[in-house]
């Protein structure tokens, strides 16, 4: 039982040093060496508790990707007096978890993965990430253009969040994150332009 419960411990400590790495550095800039490194392990001991690179990096975007699913339901289980106040508080679920682009970090890795693996991390971003803010985009929260549906409006919000999370097309530095979040997001359901 001891040994089960060692067993555990370990595994959950590799996957949390994991998790940190590979959402701060990518799947290519990450390597077991690094991970093992910071928990004092060696590397065949990680590989003990995770087959190799690519079978951990799945295992901590799904595990990552449940957590937001799981945040984003419930916050569109909540009431809001605005669908920018509740679109803002999903994007914080996303932005909480992840220090980079969540798009690029899943769909970057895609190249080096086998094509099992890609299919499990595009089932795991289309239910955990797109999904919950599809759910907001068909619920009456917004009213979206009749020629947009719900799912478009939701993977061009997903794609469009990249300028969150770098100073490449940094939003007013100034502003708190909430304010930066709400400017994008009124950028991206109303436009630059008026009509």
């Amino acid at each position: 039982m001891a040994t089960k419960v060692a067993h555990e411990k370990t595994r959950q400590r590799i996957l949390d040093a994991a998790t940190d790495l590979f959402l701060q550095n990518g799947y290519e800039q990450t390597t077991t060496r690094e991970i093992a490194k910071q928990l004092g392990i060696s590397q065949p001991a990680l590989y003990h508790h995770f087959g190799d690179k690519e079978t951990l990096f799945v295992e901590v975007i799904r595990a990552v990707g449940g957590q937001i699913q799981k945040e984003m339901e419930e916050i569109l289980a909540t009431d809001y007096d605005s669908g920018l106040d509740q679109l803002t508080d999903m994007t914080l679920a996303i932005l909480t978890r992840h220090p980079r682009d969540v798009f690029t970090l899943i769909h970057g890795s895609f190249p080096a993965l086998s094509a099992a693996s890609q299919r499990i991390l595009g089932m795991t971003f289309g239910v955990d990430y797109v999904a919950p803010v599809q759910k907001f985009f068909e619920s009456d929260a917004v009213e979206l253009q009749d020629d947009v549906d719900a799912h478009v409006a939701s993977s061009f919000y997903i794609t469009s969040l990249a300028p969150l999370f770098s100073n490449f097309h940094a939003l007013d530095a100034n502003q708190d994150l909430r304010d930066r979040i709400q400017q994008l997001l009124n950028l991206i359901l109303y436009g630059v332009a008026q009509k």
